[in-house]
């Protein structure tokens, strides 16, 4: 099939109205008075102990599930809002969530779900078939990044009240891998699909509102300030065990920190800095968590341009780069070196990376290139940790001849970059995860010439023709098709795989309940959270 029904470049529209809304303050929409708000910020009163603290480092861009794709603000999505699957915390194991049951077809085309009885939506609105099929609609209407994983959807029928049919235009592998997704679709009530809707299918009004089934209401979003999540009364499942959260937006980490050790805070879940991590546990009331998770470091190759255009100075940088040292001194025990292509847990028996630390053939393949003055790009990162593995690798170019300069550069930026390939920079450093735990969510976006991660655009015909066969193949062949499109990936010298992150994540010692999944990055289940 057609690339462009799979994930693909961040869309222009998107990222206008991203920037639009981050210079937006105090918006409205809540169901909280500002006066509740203020009185559960300052932790006073009888029930102060019933409330969770959890701070971002930047406003989420907007609360509705069919346009948000990134990662700071996941919590709140996956409180406020429940898909028909998930996986098991601690797991990659799909189990149900608004499904109870669902049976595949054996030509692999048909997913028929039963849904459970007696949920209802944050509104009062009954949770039905009716109800999934809406919400599968509305993200292919809204038809923003995340709307890919409905792309092959050939109809969507409702034999009853509580089954849901899916008819797929073709196999898709992954397809109930979407469904569990973090970025999945998730199940929207009426209040924003029809009593919202408005001319842009509920977007304005779900730039501030939700109306999901989970274990928490979305109940004041004051963008720049703070978020507020309430227990939803009404849940179907285990209530959550917090009564409030609230969501700071505290963007600089240092006052993180400050505001942790003090009681002001329960829960940082990313962006600690790694180097102050043993000295923060030492005789304290925190806790250091490092859970698994499918993050992981890449530094992309500019192939377009001088000097790395040139295979044999690209593979060069095999001999320059030494992964174990990188990530034992940019991460301090938070990280390990990679082994393959793809996230270890999500495909087994991967190609082994072609890197050996190799001085002098690092400084031949310098020699040989066109230019030697290049430039560096990292992510903006208020741990500081990319710029410390910018650094590392800055020395080992240098020591090999290269003239590195180091460019901190902001994701709007990393997107455009593909548009505009002889400006980039010559490598990039980022840190990326897949969509979900199958290996076609991680090489559709990050190796397939269109993917949305594949920032610097190397392209490969083959690469995407394997993809496609991938798609449709049996579950062994499929893997054999992911294993080959790694191997053309490592040959190619256009990504060099550096790191396996762990989510690192701190919390004071009397918060317990702890249950995070690899797939969910930067995330607790802050429904089973509790203050001992």
């Amino acid at each position: 099939m057609n690339s462009t029904s799979r994930p693909g470049r961040a869309p222009a529209a998107l990222l206008a109205m991203l920037a639009a809304l981050l210079v937006l303050s105090g918006c409205g929409g809540t169901n909280e008075s500002r006066a509740e708000t203020s009185a559960a910020t300052s932790g006073g009163g009888s029930e102060a102990g019933d409330v969770l603290r959890i701070p971002f480092l930047a406003d989420m861009s907007v609360p509705d599930p069919d346009v948000f794709y990134d990662i700071e603000g996941n919590a709140v999505i996956l409180s406020a809002y429940e898909g028909l699957l998930r996986y098991a915390p601690g797991s990659t194991k799909i189990v149900g969530a608004l499904a109870e049951d669902w049976k595949v077809s054996k030509d692999r085309r048909t997913y028929t779900f039963a849904l459970r009885d007696g949920v209802e939506f944050h509104s009062g609105a009954p949770m039905d078939a009716q109800a999934v099929k809406a919400s599968l609609q509305r993200r292919l209407d809204v038809d923003q990044a995340p709307a890919y994983m409905l792309k092959d959807v050939e109809r969507i029928s409702t034999p009853d009240d509580s089954t849901v049919v899916i008819r797929l235009k073709q196999v898709v592998n992954p397809f109930l891998h979407y469904m569990a997704s973090s970025w999945g679709p998730k199940i929207i009530g009426p209040a924003a699909i029809e009593e919202n809707a408005g001319e842009d299918f509920g977007q304005e009004w779900m730039q501030t509102h939700a109306d999901g089934t989970g274990p928490y209401e979305l109940t004041g979003f004051e963008r720049g300030r703070q978020y507020t999540l309430t227990r939803n009364e009404g849940y179907w499942g285990e209530k959550a065990r917090m009564k409030t959260v609230l969501a700071k937006i505290v963007p600089d980490v240092g006052t993180q920190r400050l505001q942790i050790t003090n009681g002001d805070l329960d829960v940082i879940t990313h962006a600690f800095p790694a180097s102050e991590l043993e000295s923060l546990e030492a005789g304290s009331d925190l806790e250091v968590l490092r859970e698994n998770s499918f993050l992981r470091l890449l530094l992309y190759v500019n192939t377009h341009k001088a000097p790395f255009d040139d295979p044999e100075v690209r593979r060069g940088l095999r001999s320059a780069i030494d992964i174990e040292q990188l990530v034992a001194e940019g991460y301090a025990g938070t990280a390990t070196a990679s082994t393959g292509p793809y996230p270890p847990e999500i495909l087994s028996d991967q190609p082994e990376l072609p890197y050996a630390p190799d001085p002098a053939a690092a400084k031949a393949a310098a020699d040989r290139a066109a230019s030697r003055e290049i430039v560096l790009g990292y992510s903006a990162d208020e741990s500081g940790v990319l710029r410390r593995v910018s650094e590392l690798l800055q020395a080992k170019l240098a020591a090999a001849g290269y003239q590195v300069t180091l460019r901190e550069v902001q994701l709007p930026q990393v997107y455009g970059y593909v548009e505009d390939l002889p400006n980039a920079p010559d490598l990039l450093l980022q840190t990326n995860t897949p969509d979900a735990a199958h290996p076609d969510t991680w090489a559709r976006i990050v190796f397939e010439s269109s993917g949305g991660l594949n920032f610097l655009g190397h392209s490969d015909k083959q690469i995407d023709a394997r993809l496609e066969q991938a798609l449709t193949a049996s579950e062994r062949r499929a893997d054999e098709l992911y294993r080959e499109v790694g191997e053309r990936v490592l040959d190619s010298d256009s990504m060099f795989f550096l790191g396996d992150l762990r989510d690192v994540m701190v919390v004071r010692s009397d918060i317990t309940g702890i249950e995070h999944t690899p797939a969910y990055p930067w995330t607790l289940d802050l429904a089973k959270l509790e203050r001992r």
